[in-house]
């Protein structure tokens, strides 16, 4: 077992120690990383620092039924004072939170978002970090990000960043891009910002992350006005979420029958 320490540790150092750890603990169909698993075999489009780390955590199937790999918010392998270690040393899921995004994007996802946007922009409310729209611009997608609150030490949602331009606006900037797709990515839960986006918004395009009615993201008039107007397209099939932690990644349209 490597050896472990009480402070952060930078990005390469924080991997390896994960991939370490491997190297003495056996592999179990409930106990293994995502890496090198079917869930990790979409081409990289993307630098992805937090797949990188989130790859070699633990995981296990869902609690309820099948479902792809979760990865665990620190290794259940190691013995107590190993997990807290490395919980401090930036695997723990709040810092990971914090540090990148509020939910995980995959390289699958990467890909599936860009065949459904098909050479369209796209327009981000709620940006947080910039971390989803760095990584779609890193694939070729236009972006125009927002969000009300840069990063910031005193931002407990998004200490560090941004990682790309992140425009201060709150959810009326959704109004001013119709031609674009509309990503929206864990909004605060019971929080009115996801429905004004929504209502705002005059495309036919969304893309949301999150979960669902009654879950820890938006609140139930968002998931009211989604049922009334909107029509869901397709679930990203590559999508993985924190265990325990119910986010889907699913593309809707305007209209149509529900």
């Amino acid at each position: 077992m490597p050896e472990f320490t009480d402070t952060p540790l930078d990005h390469a150092t924080l991997v390896e120690q994960l991939r370490n750890t491997w190297l003495t603990t056996p592999r179990t169909p409930r106990r293994q990383p995502i890496a090198e698993s079917e869930d990790d075999r979409e081409s990289r489009l993307t630098t992805n620092p937090l797949w990188d780390i989130v790859r070699w955590m633990p995981a296990k199937p869902p609690r309820f039924g099948p479902g792809r790999l979760e990865p665990q918010p620190v290794p259940l392998h190691c013995a107590p004072d190993e997990m807290r270690r490395l919980a401090n040393a930036g695997a723990g899921r709040h810092d990971l939170t914090s540090r990148y995004a509020w939910s995980i994007i995959s390289p699958g996802d990467i890909a599936w978002i860009t065949r459904i946007l098909d050479g369209r922009s796209v327009v981000e409310i709620g940006a947080g970090t910039g971390y989803w729209a760095w990584q779609l611009e890193q694939a070729g997608v236009d972006m125009a990000a927002y969000d009300p609150n840069p990063p910031a030490a005193d931002n407990t949602y998004c200490k560090h960043g941004p990682y790309t331009a992140v425009l201060p606006d709150d959810a009326s900037a959704a109004a001013k891009h119709p031609d674009r797709a509309l990503l929206m990515v864990w909004p605060p839960y019971g929080g009115s910002h996801a429905r004004h986006a929504l209502s705002v918004y005059q495309g036919d395009l969304l893309i949301y992350a999150g979960e669902g009615p009654g879950g820890c993201t938006a609140d139930d008039d968002f998931y009211s006005l989604l049922d009334a107007e909107w029509t869901e397209l397709a679930v990203s099939p590559h999508h993985t979420t924190w265990w325990g932690i119910h986010c889907r990644l699913a593309a809707y349209q305007r209209g149509g029958a529900q």
